[in-house]
């Protein structure tokens, strides 16, 4: 999924890596155009509400850096791509 609408519809309000839980240091983050970090994801936290310290961002598009370390292998794995937060302004 490439789009979120955090409006409580319960239809794509949040992005979810839930998936990742198990896997090995995981971690998220998301940043906006500029590259300013918008959200890194505490211990365990794998769902992320398109918010940044409790305020609703615009709408646009933000990048985001999967990482974690596969537990069968011990090799680190990073992944990244575009976002869509599309909130009503």
């Amino acid at each position: 999924m490439n789009a979120i609408t955090p409006n409580g519809d319960g239809h794509n309000d949040v992005l979810n890596y839930s998936d990742l839980r198990l896997k090995q240091d995981v971690s998220i983050e998301v940043v906006d155009r500029y590259g300013a970090p918008v959200y890194r994801s505490s211990e365990k936290n794998y769902i992320w509400d398109g918010k940044s310290g409790g305020r609703t961002l615009s709408t646009g598009t933000y990048w985001y850096i999967l990482k974690w370390t596969e537990p069968d292998t011990k090799l680190p794995v990073s992944h990244s791509g575009w976002l869509l937060i599309k909130n009503r302004e």
